[in-house]
């Protein structure tokens, strides 16, 4: 059954850019790409993936089509991910037609955080507070950190709908979540304000970035590799630089 190259081209971008923008590999952007243009009918499939823009090209009935979209936003939902290869694996193996996935990753792309933003706040919390337990603090510690995590979190949410510059924001957020240790270790200053401030700045460490910098050196993919470990270490710095003007406050 003949397929509309512009469908083809549409769906493969909206599949590349959903997983892009939630937190996916670059390989597995161009994999899933791929092979839903291979299993529409088209031919010469290539696809070339950095984390800020896709482009895709093919070869349908002698004539070849080509677009490129850029991905400035990017978020991390893994579920998103997850639902995209489904619905990829779905396709592939013909149990939908190519505008019925379309369908789906259109609802896919349009669907809200799979859990509530408070869970996420009290995950953040316990996370911050568990953490400087880790580093050396004692149980008393747990409390004071969270609250001071959470700040971090929420306002680099915060900061981000006010200015679209993601070292301002990581660096601001550092910066409060900075002073809040410093106001807690002044008030109690039995704290330890190594394991404080290292809780509280560990919501804005770039984890998955720096996993997913590694694991497209090791597949090949050089350019998304360190792009995206230059992005991770541009957020490692505005944090470094964070906690020392803190600590240079003592």
């Amino acid at each position: 059954m003949h397929v509309s190259p512009d469908l083809v081209m549409d769906t493969c971008l909206l599949a590349g850019s959903i997983i892009l923008n939630n937190g996916g590999e670059t390989y597995r952007t161009e994999e899933t790409m791929t092979r839903i243009a291979e299993a529409a009918g088209m031919d010469e499939v290539n696809s070339f993936v950095t984390p800020t823009s896709i482009i895709l090209s093919f070869r349908c009935q002698g004539q070849d089509h080509t677009r490129m979209i850029r991905t400035p936003n990017r978020t991390t939902n893994l579920n998103k991910v997850t639902l995209v290869n489904e619905v990829s694996r779905r396709y592939v193996g013909g149990s939908i037609s190519l505008s019925e996935a379309y369908q789906l990753l259109l609802e896919i792309d349009r669907m809200e955080q799979l859990y509530p933003k408070w869970l996420k706040y009290m995950a953040v919390a316990v996370a911050s507070g568990s953490f400087s337990m880790l580093s050396g603090g004692a149980f008393f510690e747990f409390l004071p950190t969270a609250i001071a995590g959470l700040t971090v979190y929420v306002s680099s949410e915060q900061f981000e709908k006010l200015v679209n510059l993601k070292f301002f924001t990581e660096f601001a957020s550092a910066i409060l979540g900075g002073l809040i240790s410093l106001l807690l270790f002044k008030m109690f200053p039995q704290l330890n304000i190594s394991s404080l401030l290292i809780g509280a700045l560990i919501p804005l460490f770039p984890g998955i970035a720096i996993t997913n910098a590694l694991r497209d050196l090791m597949a090949g993919d050089l350019v998304a590799g360190v792009s995206r470990g230059v992005d991770a270490l541009l957020t490692a710095v505005s944090v470094a630089v964070a906690a020392i003007l803190i600590l240079s406050f003592l």
